[in-house]
């Protein structure tokens, strides 16, 4: 099996992470499944010879740990935003695309300190899903464009979802 074959493997099970952490309501959830797939991305990362991904990946899996377990801090949000840019740019071989991995970790890093209601979540991960799309275009991983995108609609459905919900209960 080919290198890219292997990467869109492992593309397809980031996928399902990445849809379940964008369909489910709870934020504590949505931060367990992310761990999962900046895990198995960072795999995918590497059949692909992304390497700054692979550091920005681990980065965001240990964050959103943290973040699911509520021991995020603001220290941390600062810890983690300097490991970003300072070990991104570092390993960054692959231009503006790699800077791509580095706004999106800071960005994600950032937002998830402040930004804590379940609606706020889903917006976080929608514009995060957004940035991603484009990093995906640009290393041609069709596959998880494509999903990178319609888990970005789904984090909105969701985000209606929890809108009707509060709705309904009043």
């Amino acid at each position: 099996m080919s290198n890219y074959a292997i990467a869109m493997v492992l593309s397809f099970i980031t996928a399902c992470f990445t849809l379940a952490s964008s369909w489910t309501k709870d934020p504590h959830r949505t931060y367990w499944y992310q761990v999962g797939q900046c895990l198995v991305y960072a795999g995918a990362a590497y059949f692909l010879g992304v390497y700054p991904c692979i550091i920005m990946m681990l980065i965001n899996a240990w964050r959103n740990y943290l973040i699911a377990v509520d021991k995020y801090k603001a220290s941390y949000c600062f810890v983690f935003s300097i490991l970003a840019l300072v070990l991104g740019l570092w390993t960054n071989t692959s231009g503006v695309v790699g800077l791509l991995t580095i706004f999106a970790t800071i960005q994600y890093s950032i937002c998830s300190y402040y930004l804590k209601s379940d609606i706020t979540v889903k917006i976080n991960v929608a514009v995060n899903l957004l940035i991603w799309f484009c990093y995906d275009v640009l290393v041609r991983d069709i596959f998880s464009g494509t999903m990178d995108s319609i888990s970005a609609l789904l984090a909105i459905i969701t985000i209606w979802r929890i809108i009707r919900d509060r709705k309904n209960m009043i």
